[in-house]
């Protein structure tokens, strides 16, 4: 308990996590989303950097505003699609997945990662989450909360950048309803890391247990650094 607490304490003390978390309509119901988080070296955040990897996962889970009162800005699906969405950036809470990536970046030195996901629908429940993606596919077949949308290519293709040819890493997981924005994810991005489970899935970053949470951790370590070596 006592180790576990300092390295928790050590990730928190080094790092700090902002997110752009929106609203969007679909079909006249409002969804709860955020299209991107970012962790940060405390201290040296500037909105225009290139980080030194990026981490893809199914969707953002739990983590949510730091400011409680905080109200995300309703958008429509037009608005979304436009080249001129404003996303204000704004400090966010972590959750353990992200205390995980933090862990990979204090073995790599590394300073800005960058974490998007399939989805932007946020939900910390996998079940309810694919329940939710249902329901909003059934308001639009093309999913437009999906990072993969074609007509969020261009947004896409610029989140993925990486500094000094940095990592693209694939930690998605095997959310089903997730397996047309995973292959186009990989289409995209061929040279994904990860740790590779069948088609088109990749090991959690996070999973419940601490041991597989270290394992990830360490052969996840390694896969970078032969990458980068």
């Amino acid at each position: 308990f006592w180790r576990r607490w300092c390295w928790r304490k050590l990730v928190k003390k080094q790092f700090e996590v902002l997110g752009h978390f929106y609203d969007v309509c679909i079909g006249e119901q409002v969804f709860k989303c955020r299209s991107l988080l970012e962790i940060v070296e405390l201290g040296r955040y500037q909105p225009d950097a290139i980080p030194d990897a990026v981490v893809v996962m199914m969707n953002p889970g739990s983590s949510v505003p730091l400011d409680r009162k905080y109200s995300p800005e309703l958008f429509s699906i037009n608005e979304m699609f436009s080249s001129t969405w404003k996303k204000e950036i704004i400090p966010a809470r972590p959750d353990n997945a992200q205390y995980q990536i933090m862990r990979l970046m204090l073995l790599n030195n590394w300073r800005y990662v960058k974490i998007l996901n399939l989805s932007d629908l946020r939900n910390g429940n996998s079940g309810k989450f694919s329940k939710e993606f249902q329901a909003a596919s059934t308001k639009d077949s093309s999913n437009p909360h999906c990072i993969t949308h074609t007509s969020r290519r261009k947004e896409l293709t610029c989140a993925l950048r990486t500094k000094s040819d940095g990592p693209v890493i694939a930690a998605w997981g095997s959310v089903e309803v997730l397996k047309e924005s995973a292959f186009a994810m990989i289409a995209l991005q061929p040279d994904v890391v990860g740790l590779k489970r069948d088609q088109p899935w990749y090991r959690y970053a996070s999973p419940y247990k601490k041991d597989h949470k270290l394992e990830w951790l360490t052969k996840m370590d390694a896969k970078v650094k032969k990458k980068s070596g």
